[in-house]
């Protein structure tokens, strides 16, 4: 199987045979694919433009538009030679904002008023992300506790409770450190989710829930310039929705 199957492949049992039909063709030529409109995928597959809809939607997706955006973030990696950073980063922002679930921001704000406590977790450059998040919510008194330390992390499963929500935050969704507490949650009653960059990530198929912007990879003189602050957004976005849900309630 190819990225997109392996991407997609938990939505696979919710397609009819002629869904699956167009997913199997995208899967395997990628490439093409990627350049292809509606009315063309539908009609290289001898299906209804109406097929091709559905079917993004029950791959989760809100439309034939994000799909596209992800099969052309599939694997990319740009080198920047762009001399308008401004217009770059405005485009990129635009894209990613597309690709949010807005489903798995609402249901998680729901999960985060309905928890007694939020841990919040993160390492490295995240680590300052997962400190703004934990300290937003105590202004709202919600009992939270962030860590960072590699040893605390490692004595989650022992401080996780039933009606704990675990949160991981991650640029890449592939720190081996966060990884490997997922993990190890995953076998118990805990409550997880991560935010991160990826839609498709190791972590984000660990966690519960992963609440992400798709954002291409970019490089500059060697250096991986990939933008961290979409962790901001989605983490305003969430923290936005959370508080209208409490106040709701």
């Amino acid at each position: 199987m190819g990225k997109i199957i392996d991407h997609f492949g938990n939505s696979l049992a919710n397609l009819t045979p002629t869904e699956k039909q167009v997913l199997y063709y995208i899967d395997q030529h990628l490439n093409e694919a990627k350049n292809l409109s509606l009315t063309e995928i539908a009609k290289v597959n001898n299906v209804s433009t109406t097929t091709v809809v559905r079917m993004s939607h029950k791959l989760g997706l809100e439309g034939f538009s994000e799909l596209k955006y992800r099969l052309k973030s599939t694997d990319e990696e740009i080198e920047k030679v762009d001399t308008n950073p401004i217009e770059s980063y405005k485009q990129g922002f635009v894209q990613a904002f597309e690709t949010i679930q807005l489903h798995e921001l609402d249901r998680l704000s729901d999960r985060i008023n309905q928890a007694n406590r939020i841990i919040v977790v993160g390492v490295g450059l995240s680590k300052m992300m997962a400190e703004y998040f934990s300290k937003l919510l105590m202004q709202t008194n919600k009992q939270t506790h962030y860590t960072y330390e590699s040893h605390m992390i490692d004595l989650l499963p022992n401080m996780v409770k039933s009606d704990d929500l675990v949160f991981f935050i991650s640029t890449s969704g592939e720190t081996k450190t966060l990884i490997q507490a997922a993990e190890k949650l995953s076998y118990m009653v805990a409550d997880t989710a991560a935010i991160t960059n990826s839609s498709d990530s190791t972590l984000g198929r660990m966690v519960n829930t992963n609440l992400s912007m798709t954002v291409g990879k970019v490089k500059f003189a060697g250096y991986d310039i990939t933008a961290r602050s979409t962790l901001m957004l989605l983490i305003d976005l969430l923290f936005e929705s959370y508080l209208k849900k409490s106040m709701e309630g």
